[in-house]
């Protein structure tokens, strides 16, 4: 998985968060802040974006990780910081089994 491709996954799901909230959804770059650009886009909204993103890019993203800002929630995070922090953290997703019949 790319630096672009999980850019751009987060790009659309940030558009669809705005959309849904009936917010205006500006063109963004990498060196955005999106909890300071993007209007609604905070801490209730965040954990449903990860989840977003996760399942748009078929991955995990452990709770404990905070992709749009620090833990202690005194920092946000930019895009391009965002972007990185998933490709450290992420994990794959366990294989799907079945089960003989």
């Amino acid at each position: 998985m790319t630096k672009d491709e999980v850019k751009n996954a987060l790009l659309q799901v940030l558009d669809r968060v705005q959309s849904l909230s009936g917010c205006s959804s500006p063109a963004l770059k990498g060196s955005d802040v999106p909890g300071k650009v993007l209007e609604s886009f905070d801490s209730t909204v965040w954990p449903v974006a990860t989840g977003w993103l996760a399942k748009k890019l078929d991955i995990i993203i452990p709770n404990d990780v905070h992709i749009f800002g620090t833990l202690d929630g005194k920092t946000l995070l930019t895009i391009d910081e965002s972007v990185n922090l998933v490709l450290a953290k992420k994990q794959s997703k366990p294989p799907i089994t079945v089960a003989a019949e």
